[in-house]
């Protein structure tokens, strides 16, 4: 049998993070699991296909293939996305400047050097913005024509400076296109190699969020949507004939034309599949409410799960000034993760982070020519971290290496080795806390009705502690926890968002219109997605309308039922509203009318997902004792270490503690004690 005639039976997750590639395949004729984690490369492709190599996958057995990536964010966190330009009304051209005046708390908040990070890195240089005669009244009616002439002014120009890629955002362009449908057109017919993207991306209000929207797509679209035909290409010169889904920031999987529609919000693509694994734990596992860490080697992803719902912010930011708007999975990240470096910080105390030794040269103790010690140096150094059993056996852990350096580095405080690993592992944990708390107790949320469920290969190695420090009693840690982002992308269902702003009363008078609109929205996804020949037998709607009290300039998004409006439904949503207010602010006012600002509908399809064997290995889950140096001590003790995947239902394992799985390591704290449950995820109590 040749390649190309072999069954398609695998789905495979492959997410790409800053120092490894995680895939996990499932074969959904036998059940059989594989999982795998390789070095992440350069050209992100080349790390996919070793990855499916890790796992001795052929890809013609591969019937889909669920895909995070970090090539979006890496352009924007490094400012080496593509040469861009704006077209913008005349007159607002500075918006990526002037924001909404907003600046964050800290060291800086008094200084008045302060400058945003778009300033200071800008993405669109301030001569490559342009503004441009012709305006829109608020109801879409046009105030003064478009000045043509201009606007192909402007494209040469731009084509001048070496432009690739050219945003396009009006104002009050989200209730008419014209005015931006024209000035792409004469972009085009200038500069027709260009990547060209208008506000019609995402039509909505506040002028400001789409702007910057629309910015940042045209600034990270030609790498993003150039990746992506890349994988496309290599995939099918090995005779890849299955279906390729993209991760997006809502929580779901994109085809892959809808993906390179829209590549800004393919910017945390693999976060959010943690998270969208994370709500399927929460709502499989008895712990509805989850704080979850996804520790990987260069950052801490962070996200609050209630009740089992999926945490959906209105705005994300990446930097201030520097705003997505679309309801999008709420995750945030701490620069502190496995591959940190330790250094002095500004004060010259010890700090883990932000820079990173990524997976080149990647840690001392990798022996990949690294220098300068990392929080796993550390956690080697500690014995938390086994030499023979890291990453499956994939790498072998220099510990003198690590030793020495974290001694070289420890002189500048007069710490020896292990002092400085200690109190670099207390330190990133102290990091990873804080920054939970910003995403639950800052939010009113009470973290005693939490369970903490680590994730990433590093997560597990510090979540005890981690959750120790917030007062948590209880740790959950899934299974295959190196892979499990990965494996929420290949549990995420295709979802499909798109809203338009109608600016309207939410009165019985304008309930046709409200109905017209979302109706409008669903008709629209529903033959997009058949023109791609998708099954939509099993497509459901779900809606939320973003609505505000006469007068106000901020919305607030409402999720309802999915039924017609009428006269007599609005006649219950607006209750719903003063409720919804006053639950969210502490008051409202039921004497004001309310506006309806946008309409939003989210299409799902649910992907189907064939049945795993995770049946224990056979044999005695005990392996050996270590000496490991229990962070916040002095003097190492023996422990001993079990292998998770021989470890039967509910046997304790008290500790102090090492539970050692093919790409993780659970440190189990003294005073706790750790079993696995019938699902398998291993479970940190208080001890009895």
């Amino acid at each position: 049998m040749t390649q190309s005639e072999r069954k398609a039976d695998w789905i495979v997750g492959i997410d790409v993070g800053g120092t490894f590639t995680d895939i996990i395949g499932l074969d959904q004729s036998t059940g059989e699991v594989r999982d795998g984690k390789v070095l992440s490369t350069t050209e992100q492709e080349v790390g996919v296909l070793a990855a499916l190599a890790a796992i001795e996958v052929a890809v013609p057995e591969v019937a889909e293939i669920v895909h995070g990536h970090t090539v979006g964010i890496n352009a924007l966190l490094s400012r080496t996305g593509a040469p861009t330009g704006l077209i913008a009304t005349g007159g607002h051209r500075d918006l990526l400047d002037i924001g909404r005046m907003h600046r964050e708390f800290g060291d800086r908040f008094y200084d008045p050097t302060w400058l945003r990070p778009h300033q200071e890195r800008p993405i669109v240089r301030r001569e490559s913005r342009f503004g441009v005669p012709g305006r829109l009244r608020y109801d879409g009616t046009e105030l003064l024509a478009l000045d043509e002439d201009a606007v192909r002014r402007a494209a040469r120009e731009l084509g001048e400076q070496g432009a690739r890629s050219v945003a396009v955002c009006l104002m009050n362009s989200y209730i008419n296109t014209a005015h931006e449908q024209r000035t792409a057109q004469i972009v085009a017919e200038e500069l027709p190699d260009a990547y060209i993207q208008t506000s019609a991306l995402y039509p909505v209000t506040r002028e400001h969020e789409r702007t910057t929207t629309v910015a940042l797509d045209a600034y990270v679209g030609p790498a993003v949507v150039g990746y992506l035909e890349r994988l496309m290409a290599r995939l099918s010169e090995q005779n890849y004939r299955g279906t390729l889904w993209i991760m997006m920031m809502n929580g779901g999987v994109a085809t892959f034309a809808d993906a390179g529609r829209a590549p800004v919000f393919q910017l945390v693509s693999g976060p959010v599949g943690g998270v969208s694994g994370s709500v399927k734990l929460a709502n499989e596992s008895g712990a509805p409410n989850l704080l979850t860490i996804d520790v990987g080697g260069t950052s801490t992803d962070v996200a609050a799960i209630r009740n089992g719902k999926t945490p959906l912010t209105d705005t994300w930011t990446l930097e201030t000034g520097l705003t997505l708007t679309m309801p999008l999975v709420d995750v945030e990240s701490i620069g502190s993760g496995a591959g940190s470096l330790i250094r002095p910080s500004a004060l010259g105390t010890v700090a883990v982070g932000p820079a990173s030794a990524g997976s080149n040269p990647g840690p001392v103790c990798y022996q990949r020519g690294g220098v300068e010690p990392t929080l796993t140096d550390a956690c080697t150094a500690l014995g938390i971290l086994q030499p023979d059993l890291f990453a499956n056996g994939a790498i072998q852990l220099d510990v003198d290496g690590a030793v020495e350096a974290l001694r070289t580095t420890g002189k500048q405080w007069n710490m020896s080795a292990l002092e400085l690993a200690s109190a670099a592992y207390e330190i990133a944990c102290q990091d990873i806390a804080a920054k939970v708390r910003s995403i639950s107790v800052y939010r009113g949320l009470n973290v005693r009705e939490f369970a903490l469920q680590p994730s990433g290969s590093a997560g597990p190695m510090l979540a005890d502690r981690v959750g120790q420090i917030l007062g948590l009693d209880k740790v959950i840690v899934p299974r295959s926890p190196g892979q499990f982002s990965a494996l929420g992308l290949l549990r995420s269902d295709l979802m499909v968002t798109r809203a338009q702003s109608i600016m309207t009363p939410l009165a019985p008078d304008r309930a046709e219109a409200v109905e017209d609109a979302f109706t409008a929205l669903q008709d629209s996804i529903r033959a997009d997605l058949q023109d791609q020949g998708i099954d939509v037998s099993r497509l459901r709607f779900e809606r939320a309308v973003f609505a505000m009290y006469r007068g106000q300039t901020w919305d607030n998004r409402l999720p309802i039922e999915t039924v017609a409006i009428t006269a007599e439904r609005v006649g219950e949503l607006i209750p719903r509203f003063h409720e919804f207010y006053q639950d969210s602010y502490g008051f409202a006012a039921p004497e004001i009318p309310v506006v309806v600002s946008t309409v939003e509908v989210t299409a799902v399809i649910p992907r189907e997902l064939g049945a795993a064997d995770h049946t224990p290995e056979q044999g005695e889950s005990f392996l050996r004792t270590t000496r490991l140096t229990v962070p916040g001590t002095t003097d190492p003790v023996e422990v001993p270490i079990h292998v998770r995947e021989r470890l039967a239902p509910h046997q304790p394992v008290p500790g102090p503690a090492l539970i050692a799985e093919k790409f993780a390591t659970t440190l189990v704290l003294p005073g706790r004690a750790a079993h696995v449950d019938d699902d398998l995820n291993l479970i940190i109590e208080p001890q009895a």
